[in-house]
């Protein structure tokens, strides 16, 4: 009897597991659909005729030379869904960029949750890096969007990943200007972005011997100790470590 109700058990959480997947899998976000223009959607209405026009005509020439494009997207808001997210489902469904080559850039202005994001197809990556496009974010873009200055912040942003491509690709586009750098960071003092790392490191060494004198965990070898009866491999930790101070994309949220 006992193991006819445990089999019925496992068969109701396997059904309710698949049901979720399906629904999760099924889910589709509510983003902003495509205008005629394509290059530029400026949804919740930061951006002036002048700024869409010039974003269009640059991108027009941009992808007759590479096939590469950089669409400029503004919303009121996320719908609830976190940046990235939106982000992603949004490069997707606009197929930004050539087919073959993946080299379209998306760039996302959220209005209301006042973030910022830089999406990069894959043949882009190794030009616009996490690094290069969160200090394009930090000294071009934030800068002027802390002074609710939407349209010059997202132009002078638009012009230095405009520059990144230009490069890339050896090519130089008539009429394109040059981003003006309006704000610092921190992204190339190296020491001051290591020093916290170190300390973290130091901090998490402090526990895995706390944890492993106390017998949850060993650090010697790859055996683990035991903990309610579960065997826990001190390395894990390491790579949890890792992933939650190094595994990101850049995501800015500037100031209200």
């Amino acid at each position: 009897m006992t193991s006819i109700l445990y089999n019925r058990k496992i068969k109701y959480i396997l059904i309710l597991a698949i049901f979720s997947i399906v629904l999760i899998t099924n889910s589709s976000y509510a983003i902003v659909s495509q205008t005629r223009d394509f290059y530029v959607n400026d949804s919740a209405n930061l951006l002036s005729d002048e700024t869409e026009a010039y974003i269009i005509d640059m991108n027009k020439t941009l992808e007759e030379q590479t096939g590469a494009q950089i669409v400029v997207v503004t919303v009121q808001n996320l719908e609830g869904q976190s940046l990235e997210e939106y982000a992603t489902e949004l490069f997707r469904d606009y197929g930004i960029g050539d087919k073959e080559k993946n080299n379209g850039v998306l760039l996302l202005c959220a209005y209301e949750e006042r973030q910022f994001r830089i999406e990069v197809g894959y043949g882009l990556e190794g030009t616009l890096t996490d690094g290069k496009t969160g200090r394009i974010q930090d000294e071009y873009i934030i800068p002027y969007l802390k002074e609710n200055n939407f349209n010059d912040g997202i132009r002078n942003g638009f012009n230095a990943v405009l520059k990144e491509v230009e490069n890339e690709y050896g090519i130089t586009i008539e009429g394109a200007e040059e981003g003006n750098v309006v704000g610092t960071t921190t992204r190339t003092n190296v020491s001051s972005n290591v020093a916290p790392h170190i300390i973290m490191m130091v901090i998490f060494i402090l526990v895995v011997i706390f944890f492993s004198r106390r017998g949850i965990f060993f650090i010697g070898g790859f055996g683990g100790g035991h903990l309610g009866g579960r065997r826990l491999i001190w390395w894990r930790w390491f790579l949890w470590w890792r992933w939650l101070f190094w595994r990101r994309r850049i995501i800015k949220k500037f100031l209200k």
